[in-house]
């Protein structure tokens, strides 16, 4: 069984802090740092845009104007239930993207 979660953070930097554990390795004098998942699967989204209704008129035709969306958006799939992540989560009418 999984559980999967739609995560709204304030930014890029708070959903990294979040979601990922940093490693360090060192091997002949170089220093490497890595990003680990603490969870399954991380499908990182973004800044996600809405239409206003407004057209635009471009020299490529006419477009409908886009807004970002408050927030930068993770999905996130883990086999545990997560209530470390509660206060992110968002519940979402119509996701952008879903677990298949």
């Amino acid at each position: 069984m999984y559980y999967d979660l739609h995560l709204k953070f304030v930014d890029q930097a708070q959903a990294e802090e979040t979601l990922f554990d940093e490693q360090t390795y060192v091997q002949d004098d170089v220093v490497e740092t890595y990003k680990v998942p603490r969870y399954v699967a991380i499908d990182i989204i973004g800044v996600i845009f809405k239409p206003t209704g407004k057209m635009l008129n471009t020299e490529d035709g006419d477009m409908l104007e886009m807004a970002p969306i408050e927030g930068w958006h993770v999905n996130v799939r883990h086999t545990t239930e997560t209530p470390e992540l509660e206060e992110y989560a968002v519940k979402v009418k119509t996701p952008v993207r879903a677990w298949a």
